[in-house]
Formats: structure tokens, sequence, C-alpha cells
């Protein structure tokens, strides 16, 4: 006989049997089974998503921290950039106005900034130079002139003769300075020209200066002075009929209008090649650019 399996339900009405064979025992039996199996995976998955999640979600903020940093980094970069970008600027206005102090070429897109620096650094160097080693500027604190170069009257002979210097007012010992570097060739009382207390400056290039009717004299025959050293005081010395300071330049020993000179400047560069026509200017600034330039290479 057929194993059954048999199931009976009682109520108030009686009891009812109901029989299930074997076979549909066991459909049951492997669809709890199965339910079970699903119900461990499904466990088993979720524990899984919710790590993944969970390591998705750290590295979302992983993330999020880097982008902010990235962020933060970017922004300082670009304030880095644009602070360099308005250094940079104001360099390039700094270099123009530089260029158009010392006379360089023009900006052009064409010349890269370091070499504008180096073209601009040569030009005032050869300018530099220059000026350091040939007479210019003021040799005292300019008040005016008492008396021009070229012919006049003499003050105290009354008689027409050539001014080979210029007069320059001033008070008892005022300070009188060097107008360029140079070697002291003379520096006393002279008996016989009539400049009293005088002193001779022998520059670069064939150039030399004379301050004459000193009150006191500071330096020494044979000693080197700078370009603004102190060498005496001015006074009213030989022929002279009152303080003052007689100043002249001379180049290959003929006399040069001193106001030329005096005027002469880094800004005013270009003044003294205009108005002093008879010096080889040109074979001189090219002995000046080779000198310097041989400087530069050394360094």
């Amino acid at each position: 006989m057929k194993e059954r399996l048999s199931i009976v339900l009682t109520d108030v009405n009686g009891s009812k049997h109901y029989n299930i064979n074997t076979f549909i025992k066991k459909i049951i039996f492997y669809i709890i089974l199965l339910f079970i199996l699903v119900f461990i995976i499904a466990i088993f998955f979720i524990s899984y998503l919710s790590d993944s999640v969970d390591k998705l979600e750290s590295k979302k903020l992983y993330l999020e921290k880097t982008y902010k940093k990235l962020e933060n980094d970017n922004i300082q970069i670009i304030k880095t950039i644009t602070s360099k970008e308005e250094e940079l600027e104001l360099l390039n206005t700094k270099m123009k106005d530089l260029e158009e102090l010392i006379g360089t070429n023009p900006f052009n897109e064409d010349v890269s900034l370091n070499q504008r620096v180096y073209l601009a650094k040569m030009t005032f160097i050869q300018k530099k130079f220059l000026l350091q080693n040939i007479p210019n500027g003021y040799p005292l604190n300019y008040k005016g002139i008492t008396s021009k170069f070229g012919w006049r009257k003499h003050p105290i002979h009354k008689k027409r003769h050539f001014h080979s210097g210029i007069d320059l007012k001033a008070k008892l010992n005022t300070k009188v300075f060097a107008t360029a570097d140079g070697i002291v060739n003379f520096a006393a009382f002279h008996k016989k020209n009539g400049y009293g207390k005088m002193i001779i400056l022998s520059h670069n290039y064939g150039f030399s200066t004379l301050y004459a009717h000193l009150n006191t004299i500071k330096v020494k025959h044979g000693t080197s002075v700078k370009k603004g050293d102190l060498i005496g005081y001015t006074g009213n010395t030989g022929l002279s009929n009152g303080p003052h300071l007689h100043y002249e330049i001379r180049y290959l020993q003929v006399g040069k209008r001193p106001d030329y000179f005096m005027k002469w400047n880094m800004k005013n560069y270009d003044i003294i090649f205009k108005k002093e026509k008879y010096i080889k200017w040109q074979s001189l600034i090219n002995l000046v650019k080779s000198q310097t330039n041989q400087l530069m290479k050394q360094q």
C-alpha cells in the first residue's frame, strides 16, 4: 500500500480527512528549502551590497575632499597666476619707462623680456660709464651764472678777452665737487694766471676740468677722485671781484662750453651730442661699448 499523508481538520461541524502523498510532501520540503536558501543568499547579497555601498560612500567622501582640495589649489594657482601677470605687467611698464629713460629701442614683441632687460642693462652700464668718466652735472649747489663762456669784458682789467670757462654764483666756502672720475693734476695757488687757488682734474678720453678762485683745497696732486667727491670750497682768491667758482671743461686742451656739460645727465643724455658737435662722439661711444662689453663677458 502506498504511503499517504493524512490531514484531519476538525471544527464544530465535525472532522474532515485529507490525504497527501509523499511526493507532494517532498515538493513542499524542497520549496521550503529553496525559500531558506534564497533567504540566505538574499541576506548575503544585501550584506555585500551594504559593504559595497559603505566603500563607495567612503570613496565618495575621499573624492569630495580631493576635489575640494584641488578646487582650493586651483583657486590659489589662479590667484598666483593673476598676481604674476600683474607683476609681469608692472615689470613691463617699468621696463618701458626704463627703456625710454636710457634710450633703448622701443618695445618689440619679438624681443623677450630677458633680452630687453639685458639690452637695457647694457645700455645703462654704457651710459653710466660715460657719465662717470666724462665731466657732467654741476660742480656745486647751483645758484646761477654770473659770467658765461665766451668773449666778455674782464671785470678787473676792463679789457675784452675770451672767458674760457663759466662763473658760477656761490657764497664763500660753498662745497665744490668733482664732476667726473679723475686724477688731480694740479692743486695749489697759481701765481701767474690770476686763478688763485685752483684745481685741475685729468679725466678719461682727453677731458679735464678746472676749478678756480677757491678758498680751500681738499685734494693733493696725484690723488684719484671719484665723481661727486668733495675737492674744495669756493673763495675769492686771485683776480676775482667776489666769491664765486670759475669752472672750465677742456677736451684735448681746448675749452668747451661748461653749461652744455652741466645739463648733461641720464635723462637728458642726447643733449651733449647735439650741442657739442666738434667732439668725435661716435668713436668715443664705440670705444666705451667695447670696454663695457668686455667687462660684462668677464662677469
